[in-house]
């Protein structure tokens, strides 16, 4: 009887990596959808998979429409390029089909003017920061006396925040 080579673990090895290997690459071309764009690594039907769900958020020229008052004003204020439906909701939740079907939501609590100026390191320089967690901050000194939960649109208009 003639002993077993001294690589014959080796040649196994190869063997079932090479099954393996062949394998994989059967279940990689089997799972891989047609439409797969290896340059930019997407699946090319995801657009249109994309552009055929319903309209939730139109962007701010879905709003002048029919708000044209606001928009004008709006356009020349520090809130320009602030979305409409960042404070108002999805414009699904008030038009439909061209339609008005419910009330434009307006959140007016602190909180929804915090979301953009609480005091954080990574705001662009010169953006206007007006609170840090949980206290006023230094830019707004005046405003010791309100309490935590009184709105800053009982002074301040939204699309035209003025001092």
């Amino acid at each position: 009887m003639s002993s077993p080579s001294p690589r014959s673990h080796l040649y196994r090895l190869l063997l079932i990596l090479l099954v393996f290997g062949i394998g994989f690459l059967a279940v990689k071309e089997w799972a891989t959808p047609d439409s797969w764009n290896y340059e930019v690594w997407y699946r090319g039907d995801a657009i249109k998979d994309i552009a055929a769900q319903p309209l939730a958020y139109g962007g701010n020229d879905s709003c002048k429409s029919c708000h044209k008052d606001v928009s004008r004003l709006w356009r020349k204020k520090p809130h320009r390029t602030v979305a409409c439906e960042t404070c108002h909701g999805p414009i699904i939740d008030h038009v439909k089909d061209k339609e008005k079907t419910g009330a434009a939501l307006v959140d007016k609590t602190r909180g929804q003017c915090l979301n953009c100026h609480l005091e954080q390191i990574n705001r662009p320089k010169g953006f206007k920061q007006f609170s840090k967690q949980g206290e006023i901050g230094k830019s707004v000194q005046k405003h010791k006396e309100l309490d935590e939960v009184t709105p800053c649109l009982k002074c301040h208009d939204a699309h035209d925040p003025q001092p």
